[in-house]
């Protein structure tokens, strides 16, 4: 289970990823579906996001914004 982690890093609920992100929840569901946010579906509306994925998303936008 330990190499699991470490490969996978903490992972992220669809609600805390709303929450750091100040976003809605709809907006969160909707990102997810769409791929702007990188996710696992485990089951239903059962999302989990890796630290890194959004660590990245988190850049990127960061990134386009100041364009």
């Amino acid at each position: 289970m330990g190499e699991i982690k470490t490969y996978l890093g903490h992972l992220y609920s669809a609600n805390e990823v709303a929450k750091m992100l100040n976003i809605e929840m709809v907006t969160c569901y909707k990102w997810l579906g769409e791929g702007k946010i990188r996710a696992m579906k485990l089951s239903g509306s059962l999302w989990r996001v890796r630290e890194a994925d959004l660590r990245e998303f988190v850049e990127k936008s960061i990134n386009e914004g100041e364009r």
